[in-house]
């Protein structure tokens, strides 16, 4: 497959009919605000660990230590570092998920073109950048509360508004992931074959909701990789990555993961904005479209 500037939308008939029957479900990664200045997962563990060296916390030498032996395992230095700084954590947490105004000024639509996509939203997010553009009760935090509905987000690891809501620390983590109610919706929202999700601004190393839902259901009747046409990813490449595209489609085929790539060359990660507003375009003015009619009667008789 030729990677494209922009993927064809029409090539993914069943997230065409997810999005009409209002099951498509947009999963939210930090790619998308990390194009606005905010820390990625990696860069947040690193920067922590920075502000314990900056507060003299900690001397060089342990921070190089800590960056250099547990430079793969973010959250193993947000643990640390939040039991150094104990106090200033949450302060020095926030710092991270600013925006920078210039970055912001660039793609300004960004957040507008995604929201657009008139679907119900998960993140493992916990800034608030994207969720500004929801009515305040469309917005979730609490297990007890989530809700799938088009227009409504799901902040699974809590947001920074609340403190007590946040999952970044390994027993912050567990605590979440051993919660009978969180993992009964996970189940619940991913093992129902109407459902249809499209991971947006996630690299590999990031999608530990997937690593934790094919670690408890790799087998059996609910192994995801009975689930067809369920979940899409959009990634990028440069054009030229033609092969280790096919590679990655590989490893994604092992849940039945579809690959959606796209290419870096012109724009690098910020021909995110130009997709998502083509995108856009094309969920609104797919009534009447004779392709989609077409796919949907095929789709509808397999």
């Amino acid at each position: 497959m030729r990677i494209e500037l922009v993927p064809d939308l029409k090539k993914y008939p069943h997230i065409y009919d997810a999005q009409e029957n209002e099951r498509l479900i947009v999963f939210v990664g930090a790619g998308l605000s990390a194009l606005w200045g905010c820390h990625r997962w990696k860069d947040m563990a690193f920067s922590l660990v920075n502000s314990c060296y900056e507060s003299g916390d900690i001397d060089y030498w342990v921070k190089d230590t800590l960056l250099t032996k547990y430079s793969t395992a973010p959250r193993k230095l947000i643990t640390i570092a939040k039991g150094i700084l104990k106090d200033k954590y949450f302060s020095e947490l926030k710092k991270t998920l600013e925006v920078i105004p210039a970055k912001k000024n660039k793609l300004p639509d960004l957040m507008n073109n995604l929201f657009s996509l008139n679907a119900s939203f998960i993140t493992t997010n916990i800034d608030l950048h994207f969720s500004k553009l929801f009515d305040s009760g469309n917005i979730h935090s609490d297990p007890n509360k989530y809700r799938l509905k088009t227009k409504n987000i799901i902040h699974l690891h809590g947001t920074i508004e609340d403190e007590n809501s946040l999952v970044m620390t390994v027993d912050e983590y567990l605590a979440r992931y051993n919660d009978r109610t969180f993992r009964d919706f996970l189940k619940q929202a991913f093992f129902d074959d109407k459902n249809c999700f499209l991971f947006i601004g996630y690299g590999i190393d990031e999608m530990e909701i997937i690593d934790f839902m094919i670690q408890k259901y790799s087998k059996g009747s609910n192994s995801l990789k009975k689930l067809v046409n369920h979940f899409y990813v959009l990634l990028p490449f440069f054009q030229q990555e033609e092969q280790l595209y096919e590679y990655e489609q590989m490893y994604f085929d092992q849940i039945s993961m579809t690959v959606i790539p796209y290419s870096i060359n012109a724009n690098g990660y910020a021909q995110l904005e130009e997709i998502l507003s083509s995108w856009r375009k094309v969920f609104e003015d797919k009534e009447g479209d004779g392709f989609y009619e077409f796919n949907k009667i095929i789709d509808r008789n397999l």
